[in-house]
């Protein structure tokens, strides 16, 4: 029986257990929208990014909308009066021209832009999809068949007549835009899925490729629960609706990237922080884990996921689902130990007092900061060293190499984590920048840096020792060259 069925659903949304995680919703609801009507997009804000680069004041009234639809998606269980609402916050958004964000779009093409597919159109096809195959005949024959016509029209045809780039790209956008894609298919046009299977199918390859047989995510551990997360959403449903459990699910990839989150879990929620990964109070999405849970089982160890709100958009069925099934889940504290990822050169160790890690790799990973043998510690709850992480995603932080790494854009430099300087000089942005490991053990790890500045240079020893109570770092310099050595701390 498929598990995530309005019957069961409307009956947990009921429940005791339901009604903790109901309430919350119910509030925020009141307080934000209730009485509220349904505004047209402001055009000034969508062509904004063009102007100035800014995309958050768009997405913010476009995430807002589903924000609302995924409230009500809750409220409608619980309570049939919210159903009316439902519907129009559905229609409104079957009424956008588009489903893609302007930082997605071509802004010299005016065919590609309307004929796209992108992240979060391809979550609003699915979102919409979902609903209106939970809901049934709840749902009005009219909704529902405006639901269907404006997927067919934004979605299914174009996926059907062209070839977009995250079908072969190695990130979460394989995972997401194919997931999207797919569900609606299997939502709403059953009998079409079969000619598109193997590039769906072919999509979460690509995706997986980008995380290796490691199962490392060079992105961070908001990306794993993003990419990693639409990729289990996707074939919980797949699996449930058509009886086929696909090999893909037992690779050595899939299996260790479900130990993911607990190898990257470094002391007090914080997580291996590179790349755009630096963010403090990460707190797992409900209705993402338990969808990875709920495909793999005893296979996926919550511990240490902290489980936070709802997601901000519209995968409420899951956390109601996950809650009954699996009930609230109360992080732990992982082992001490010591985890390295050989491949990405990422070293992490923790202790009863501490968690240290550092990386050596390459300055052209995904989402990438110029940061061969950055480092970073936490104790206590704080990021005594610190990799900051993301800055604030603009048209620039993407498209202007120059501009994402020089003075313009503070955290993506090697300017901004504890690397040196040598001779005045910053790491340099490429694949071919990139440092040597000469040692790892239990407790050393050490790298040669220097070819992440000049290409082929050797001689800038780095030495990582862990103890007890203490990290010694020890630097050599075998140049001969001026060298500044700079540390990063939020303290």
């Amino acid at each position: 029986m498929f598990a995530y069925n309005y019957e069961d659903l409307s009956r947990i949304a009921r429940s005791e257990i339901g009604q903790k995680y109901i309430q919350p919703i119910k509030n925020e609801y009141e307080r934000e929208y209730q009485g509220k009507p349904i505004y047209a997009f402001d055009y000034s804000l969508f062509k904004r990014f063009y102007i100035d680069g800014n995309r958050g004041a768009f997405q913010d009234q476009y995430f807002h909308r589903r924000r609302r639809l995924m409230l009500l998606q809750a409220l409608s269980l619980f309570d049939d009066r919210y159903l009316e609402d439902l519907e129009n916050i559905m229609s409104a958004i079957c009424d956008e021209f588009i489903w893609i964000i302007p930082a997605h779009a071509f802004e010299n093409d005016v065919v590609a832009k309307y004929h796209y597919i992108d992240l979060f159109s391809a979550e609003t096809a699915f979102y919409l999809a979902e609903t209106s195959y939970v809901f049934g005949d709840k749902l009005s024959r009219d909704i529902r068949n405006k639901i269907k016509i404006s997927v067919k029209m934004k979605i299914v045809d174009i996926f059907e007549s062209g070839t977009y780039f995250f079908e072969e790209i190695h990130n979460n956008w394989a995972a997401v835009c194919s997931c999207g894609v797919g569900l609606a298919y299997l939502y709403l046009f059953p009998e079409r899925f079969p000619a598109v299977k193997d590039k769906i199918f072919s999509c979460m390859e690509h995706y997986l490729l980008g995380i290796g047989e490691e199962g490392y995510c060079e992105e961070g551990i908001a990306y794993w629960e993003y990419g990693f997360g639409f990729f289990s959403i996707f074939f919980d449903v797949y699996t449930q609706l058509t009886g086929d459990r696909p090999a893909i699910l037992s690779s050595p990839t899939v299996l260790n990237a479900l130990k993911y989150p607990a190898n990257a879990y470094m002391k007090d929620g914080v997580y291996l922080p590179y790349a755009d990964g630096g963010r403090t109070g990460f707190a797992a999405s409900p209705e993402i884990i338990y969808a990875v849970k709920n495909l793999f089982g005893d296979a996926f160890d919550l511990i240490p996921m902290q489980l936070g709100e709802a997601h901000g958009k519209s995968l409420i069925f899951r956390a109601l689902h996950g809650r009954e099934k699996f009930g609230d889940y109360q992080e732990k504290e992982r082992a001490s130990g010591t985890v390295y990822y050989d491949h990405h050169e990422v070293f992490l160790c923790r202790e009863k007092k501490y968690a240290f890690t550092a990386k050596c790799g390459n300055n052209d990973e995904m989402h990438n900061h110029n940061d061969v043998g950055v480092f970073q510690i936490v104790k206590n709850g704080k990021r005594l060293i610190v990799d900051i992480g993301a800055g604030e995603y603009t048209k620039g932080y993407f498209s202007d190499l120059e501009e994402r790494y020089g003075d313009e854009i503070f955290v993506c430099g090697s300017k901004s984590h504890s690397v040196p300087m040598i001779d005045g000089q910053l790491q340099k942005h490429g694949g071919a920048y990139r440092g040597q490991v000469i040692t790892q053990t239990e407790r050393v790890f050490e790298m040669d840096i220097a070819g992440a500045y000049e290409e082929n240079a050797q001689g800038m020893l780095v030495k990582y020792i862990t103890e007890e109570d203490r990290v010694c770092a020890r630097y050599r310099n075998l140049q001969n060259r001026p060298v500044r050595y700079r540390f990063v701390s939020e303290y």
